[in-house]
């Protein structure tokens, strides 16, 4: 994102179309979790993972690449696809390996995983696109990806516990096989008419919207603004990513200390699990507080850290009520928690797309403060 005017310039286009391609993206990302958790539901998560971690690198050099706009358009998307996998299916990983009372914790780190990249991506990315071009940006992941695919081809070991699954496979028909693999990935969209599901997706859809609203403006804003150069706009995106790292780290901590305290209090040791919900109280106020302070900071051209301050305090926010929700949600459906966490990040990256793709406009006719 540091690196946007660079590919401004080089494709000779407006900030409008190249934050569609971050929209786009985003969508990608919504929309392959339903196929992905389905599949890996019937032929394990080694497999996907390493279909998908194939494409990702495959798509990746190619963006780098790119001599024209619809190539780089389209490589995006299928990067997007490829990437959602592992955002998507690690929930379910999450889900075959740890215990009950382990997850919380557990499910904070493998989110924290996937914001840390998103942290520090900007900051490194920001320094090459400025002294090595922004086609070294994709030259680096293309490199990272190889590794990890290599890494899940060579180490990864299976996480789905199924007993007597080579036993059945291997009574079947290959036509009973090929059945097997046919699923219908906009089924899950059954489990939004459930209350809870529903309740727990929208406020959270909402809040990565604006997350991703204001990681989008960022760099323009500051550029603007504050006349940042490249290699300090990636320094920026330090600030989300220290609120969200906070934010996952206090809300698995949080989730499972007050389970174990709960149990405590219960009788016989089973606790219902709409009582684990009360810690998410203590988020929304940071997301709505935070969200303020950026954009009127802004607007009364203060310092430039004082935005900074909010964007961190609603970073924090969203990541704690994030977690908690999710862990929430696995628990309450643990049998299709794969498939549970493709339909949340579905209508979570939706919302985001969308306030990816008005924010450019949104802010240049209401302004910072409103916005």
């Amino acid at each position: 994102m540091p690196s946007v005017h660079q590919l401004m310039e080089y494709f000779d286009t407006d900030l409008t179309v190249m934050n569609a391609t971050i929209a786009l993206y985003i969508l990608a990302m919504a929309i392959m979790p339903l196929f992905w958790a389905p599949f890996s539901e019937r032929i394990g998560r080694r497999p996907v993972y390493i279909m998908s971690m194939g494409l990702f690198t495959v798509a990746t050099v190619i963006c780098g690449v790119a001599r024209n706009l619809t190539l780089f358009f389209v490589f995006r998307i299928i990067q997007g696809a490829s990437a959602s996998a592992g955002l998507t299916v690690g929930g379910g990983s999450v889900a075959d390996m740890f215990k009950l009372h382990q997850r919380g914790r557990a499910m904070s780190l493998f989110v924290l995983g996937t914001i840390l990249g998103p942290t520090f991506a900007p900051l490194i990315g920001g320094y090459v696109g400025q002294y090595l071009g922004w086609r070294w940006i994709f030259y680096i992941s293309t490199m990272i990806g190889g590794v990890i695919f290599a890494a899940d081809v060579f180490i990864m070991r299976e996480t789905l516990y199924r007993p007597s699954y080579e036993q059945e496979e291997k009574a079947k028909t290959l036509t009973e096989r090929i059945a097997d693999l046919k699923f219908d990935p906009f089924s899950g969209f059954l489990l939004l008419l459930r209350p809870d599901v529903l309740l727990m997706s929208i406020p959270m859809s909402v809040s990565f919207g604006w997350f991703f609203f204001l990681v989008s403006e960022l760099s323009p804003t500051y550029s603007e603004v504050y006349s940042f150069d490249q290699g300090s706009l990636g320094l920026l995106y330090m600030t989300g990513g220290i609120g969200n790292s906070l934010g996952s780290l206090i809300g698995g901590f949080v989730t499972d200390k007050y389970y174990i305290y709960l149990r405590s209090k219960s009788e016989g040791g089973v606790v219902k699990l709409e009582k684990r919900l009360p810690p998410i109280f203590f988020g929304l106020p940071l997301i709505v507080a935070g969200n303020l302070m950026y954009g009127w900071f802004l607007y009364a051209r203060l310092h430039w850290f004082t935005p900074l301050v909010g964007y961190l305090i609603m970073s924090t926010g969203t990541m704690f009520t994030v977690i908690i929700s999710t862990n929430f949600l696995v628990e309450s459906y643990l049998q299709n928690a794969a498939s549970l966490t493709a339909i949340v990040s579905c209508t979570r990256n939706l919302v985001s797309t969308i306030f990816t793709l008005v924010g450019a406009a949104a802010r240049a006719g209401l302004g910072d403060g409103w916005v």
